[in-house]
C-alpha cells in the first residue's frame, strides 16, 4: 500500500513519529561518503535544541568533529569504527559509543560498513565548572538498575550523571508487557530510537505502534508512555537535555 502514500509517521506540535519507510537520506560536509538520516533538527516541531540522525558508513568512510564545535555522542549500531579522539585510539563495534567534548578534534572512520547513532547539540557551559572530557563505553556491559523498582524495567544511563553534562543518554529495556509506571511530563525534551522489540508509545493523546528504526521526537511537556508488546524484550536509546536552568536555553540553539 506504500503507492497509496500509507505510513506510521506522524508530526503534531510537540511530537513526532519518524519511521524507515519515509527516510530520505542527505549528506553532511563532516561526513564525506556517508548517508545521513537526519531524523531531529531545530526545524521541526516547535524548535528542538538538539540534532539527531544516523550515518550510514560504507567501509572506509571517515568522519571528522563538528565544524561548528558541537559536542557529539556517536552510538555503533552495527558494523566497526575506529574512533580517533584527541590523539587516543579505539575500534567501536555494536553498542559501543563515545562522547566528544565540545571542540575536541577526532574522527570515526568505518572499518566495515557500519551504522551509527549520533546526537549532537551546543554545550551550555556554567561559570566556573569544568566541561566534562572524552567518555567511552558499551551499553551491553552496563548492568542498569531496576526503573522504580521494577525488575522487568532496566535503565542504563550512558553518560555520568553528573552536572557538568548537559546531556544524557540512556537506554530503556522492557520485557514484554512492561511498562513505563505513569505518563510523564516535564520540561526537558527527548531524541529516541528504538532498538529491539517493539511496542505502543503514547504521545499527547495519540497511541503509536513502534518497532526497531523508529525515532521519536518528544518537545517539551509532551505526555508521554510506553508499553512494550510481542514476546521479547524491547529497548530503545533515548536522549534528553538536562542538569540547565530552563531559561538559559532560550538564547542557545543550532
Amino acid at each position: 500500500m506504500k503507492h497509496l502514500g500509507n505510513t506510521r509517521s506522524a508530526l503534531e506540535n510537540a511530537h513526532a513519529v519518524i519511521t524507515p519507510e519515509t527516510h530520505v537520506r542527505t549528506a553532511l560536509a563532516e561526513w564525506p561518503g556517508s548517508a545521513i538520516v537526519l531524523h531531529i533538527a531545530p526545524v521541526i516541531g516547535t524548535r528542538a535544541r538538539f540534532v539527531q540522525f544516523t550515518a550510514e558508513m560504507p567501509a572506509g568512510a571517515a568522519a571528522k568533529e563538528s565544524a561548528h564545535g558541537y559536542q557529539r555522542f556517536a552510538f555503533v549500531l552495527s558494523g566497526e569504527v575506529e574512533a580517533n579522539v584527541d590523539g587516543e585510539k579505539r575500534t567501536l563495534g555494536e553498542y559501543d559509543y563515545v562522547y566528544v567534548p565540545a571542540g575536541v578534534a577526532h574522527s570515526l572512520t568505518a572499518k566495515s560498513d557500519a551504522r551509527v547513532s549520533v546526537f549532537e547539540k551546543p554545550y551550555e557551559a556554567v561559570e566556573g565548572m569544568t566541561a566534562p572530557g572524552v567518555y567511552w563505553g558499551n551499553e551491553r556491559e552496563n548492568p542498569g538498575f531496576e526503573f522504580e523498582g521494577d525488575d522487568h524495567l532496566i535503565a542504563r544511563k550512558l553518560l555520568p550523571d553528573e552536572v557538568p553534562f548537559d546531556f544524557m543518554v540512556s537506554t530503556m529495556s522492557f520485557a514484554p508487557g512492561a511498562s513505563l509506571p505513569y505518563t510523564e511530563v516535564h520540561y526537558m525534551e527527548h531524541g529516541l530510537l528504538m532498538l529491539e522489540g517493539e511496542g505502543l508509545y503514547k504521545l499527547q493523546q495519540t497511541y503509536y505502534p513502534v518497532t526497531v528504526g523508529d525515532v521519536i521526537w518528544m518537545g517539551a511537556h509532551c505526555p508521554q508512555w510506553y508499553g512494550a508488546l510481542g514476546r521479547e524484550w524491547s529497548k530503545y536509546l533515548l536522549y534528553k537535555d538536562m542538569n540547565r536552568h530552563p531559561l538559559s536555553m532560550l538564547g542557545s540553539g543550532l
